[in-house]
């Protein structure tokens, strides 16, 4: 308890309030204190303990571990904070010096996995080292009428389209520039291959030919139109995201396969329109994964690994008992909107079974469920 200090007035520099959280008690270590059934809120860059009448911070920088305890038929649900040591500048405090390294945040009325999962998510953001982007340009419309507000927002859109129209031209440029560089880049590679050197300068220039991205991409010069141009696209796309898909756990949006795959093609860029039409050439016995729609029409590319999927993610929700779609997202690594949907996958094949509370929706293994 040493570590926290008094609520000084105001909020810090960028400061932003994530979530508050009623009855709330505090513990140094395993001690129960005077700090009982007050409100917790959880900002960018620290706690805040209140209930009314006092009120306690502690900054967010000082936790390097989280853990918690789940709820027993006579002990509420807690968060353990491991802490760093005391700063020698830290505010005053209820408390000038304990034994303890570690507080418990007991949750008397639940919402313990949320608060444990938000706050895991901010110590991973450090949003309190990052600071705030200074404004610039700010200046006041008092005293302009009509008239003003009309003249500044005429001058923000000629500026704007002219920003648009020069970098377009520098896109272009780079466009022509780009497919003489990557031919360079082949050449060179090939000289290369025909030497056997393997000098520290060489090792590094081949690493930099090999971060240009795919070397031949395909186009519709080289590969026609239509139906065969996309199954081209198809192939190729699978190769390259093959290594990545897995990484995210066997299934990727649209959008993310977009991105990662005009990144790898480097200067031959592809429409959104193309990328999808390939998505839709993907096969599990040709390329080992296929264009998926979920129920909320998001589009994804999913592995022909369901079912590795779905035992993972049951047994992710087994070790934590109970998880809410923002707790699976932090636990995963995967976004929110594909771990809402992986659950009501789940729960539509009979794995798991849902809980709605007032605090949210809250999944568990489906025990019914027999061999």
């Amino acid at each position: 308890m040493d570590r926290w200090s008094w609520q000084s007035k105001g909020t810090k520099t960028a400061e932003e309030t994530k979530s508050s959280i009623a009855n709330v008690r505090l513990y140094d270590g395993e001690d129960k204190t005077n700090f009982d059934k007050g409100s917790l809120t959880i900002t960018t860059h620290r706690l805040i303990w209140s209930d009314g009448r006092q009120g306690i911070e502690l900054p967010l920088k000082l936790i390097t571990k989280v853990s918690s305890a789940e709820a027993t038929f006579t002990k509420s649900a807690k968060v353990i904070l491991t802490l760093s040591t005391r700063e020698h500048s830290q505010d005053p405090g209820p408390v000038q010096t304990s034994k303890h390294d570690f507080i418990k945040l007991s949750f008397l009325k639940g919402g313990h996995n949320d608060a444990k999962s938000l706050i895991i998510t901010l110590l991973s953001e450090k949003r309190w080292e990052k600071g705030v982007i200074a404004v610039q340009g700010k200046s006041s419309l008092m005293g302009g009428g009509l008239v003003h507000i009309e003249r500044q927002i005429e001058s923000t859109r000629a500026e704007t389209d002219k920003s648009l129209t020069s970098a377009f031209k520098d896109i272009d440029a780079l466009m022509d520039r780009g497919k003489d560089m990557v031919a360079l880049a082949e050449r060179i590679t090939v000289k290369l291959s025909e030497k056997d050197s393997a000098g520290d300068e060489t090792m590094e220039l081949k690493s930099h030919l090999l971060s240009i991205g795919i070397s031949n991409p395909v186009t519709r010069e080289t590969h026609g139109t239509g139906t065969s141009y996309h199954k081209s696209l198809g192939s190729e796309l699978a190769r390259m995201i093959s290594s990545p898909l897995q990484e995210c756990g066997g299934v990727m949006s649209v959008s993310e396969v977009y991105c990662r795959y005009n990144r790898a093609r480097g200067v031959a860029l592809v429409s959104p329109e193309d990328v999808v039409n390939a998505c839709k050439t993907l096969t599990p016995q040709q390329h080992g994964m296929e264009l998926k729609r979920f129920s909320s029409g998001v589009l994804v590319v999913e592995g022909d690994n369901f079912n590795s999927i779905m035992s993972t993610l049951v047994d992710t929700i087994t070790d934590n008992t109970c998880v809410t779609a923002l707790t699976l997202s932090s636990l995963m690594t995967i976004p929110l909107l594909l771990a809402k949907e992986r659950l009501q996958a789940a729960e539509q094949h009979g794995l798991l079974c849902r809980d709605e509370t007032d605090e949210g929706i809250f999944f568990y293994k489906n025990l019914l469920v027999t061999a």
